[in-house]
């Protein structure tokens, strides 16, 4: 039997050539699924945010497929491997020129952080820091690196580390800061609440009358889907009508301030009880829904929202 033709379409890529691609990264997947809780725990401490490790572990996952398809040596110790991709990832979003959403204060910052202090404050870094102060204050007072070792990481000298952790840990220490934070955007909860009812009710169209025409939706690690009309035959469809085996109820909920949908789900069949089985993120502009993560694929965000807001959770590991 003749095989597809991969040969490309200027107009679409083909869709035999997608499938290879798609078996190759699930393959790939797999033989790293042992790996994933430890990566997720790495990122965690890094970024300091669910959020922002679960998004760095996809974004360091990706570049192992890349870096995977271009080596042609055996990868030894595949989760040291994973780490500095990780890292020189993490490095890369840091090095970012970013808008400063606090104004600098000229006051002196101590001469060393407590440890503990800062990793509570990790989670505040990313609106109160620029990225080379984020960075600098993490690998100093967290990793406890030598100062010539991150000015080498960064590409900056010591001096300029030095001058960031100052700027850094006085910007951490600011009695202002609490002003600065509770700036930060948070997702329309009225919007959150009325996609909420529309799952709960199981009201498919209400529910992708919520987003925008062109809304993005991602199934992380699994699906990522664009337009409304996609997202209403993609995943929402899934949802409420293909998956029967559950009954699902949404709820919103904060954490850290910022307003969640925590997707409950208890067996059709009653053999066991409620869970949260999935989160799902926001991003709201004018009352529509522009994009939404779905993490029901993410054990590691999963647990870690349960725990925090102590409620059962189901999970259902990385891939489909």
């Amino acid at each position: 039997m003749p095989q597809p033709s991969l040969s490309p379409d200027p107009g679409r890529l083909p869709q035999p050539l997608l499938a290879v691609a798609q078996a190759a990264r699930r393959e790939f997947l797999v033989v790293l699924e042992p790996l994933r809780g430890e990566l997720f725990r790495y990122c965690r401490r890094l970024t300091g945010s669910v959020w922002d490790a679960e998004d760095l572990a996809q974004e360091a996952l990706a570049r192992a497929f890349t870096r995977a398809a271009q080596t042609h040596q055996p990868v030894e110790r595949p989760m040291a491997w994973l780490v500095r991709i990780a890292t020189n990832a993490y490095l890369d979003q840091v090095r970012r020129p970013a808008p400063l959403l606090v104004k600098p204060v000229e006051r002196a910052a101590p001469a060393a952080a407590d440890p503990a202090e800062v990793r509570d404050a990790l989670a505040e870094m990313a609106t109160l820091l620029a990225p080379q102060e984020r960075a600098a204050v993490v690998l100093k007072d967290v990793f406890d690196l030598p100062l010539k070792e991150i000015a080498a990481m960064l590409s900056t000298t010591e001096g300029a580390v030095k001058a960031a952790l100052h700027r850094g840990r006085g910007r951490l220490a600011d009695p202002e800061r609490e002003a600065a934070l509770a700036r930060r955007a948070a997702p329309d909860r009225e919007t959150l609440d009325a996609l909420a009812a529309a799952f709960t009710a199981y009201d498919l169209d209400g529910l992708t009358e919520l987003f925008v025409q062109d809304a993005v939706s991602d199934v992380i690690g699994v699906a990522h889907e664009v337009g409304r009309a996609q997202i209403a035959a993609g995943s929402l469809h899934h949802t409420l009508v293909v998956e029967s085996s559950v009954r699902w109820r949404a709820e919103v909920r904060e954490l850290d301030g910022e307003p969640l949908v925590l997707m409950w789900a208890t067996p059709a069949d009653g053999s066991g009880p409620e869970a949260v089985e999935d989160v799902l993120r926001a991003e709201i502009v004018d009352g529509g829904i522009t994009r939404l993560r779905w993490y029901y694929f993410c054990p590691g965000v999963l647990a870690e929202v349960g725990d925090r807001l102590d409620v059962p959770v189901r999970t259902h590991g990385h891939l489909v």
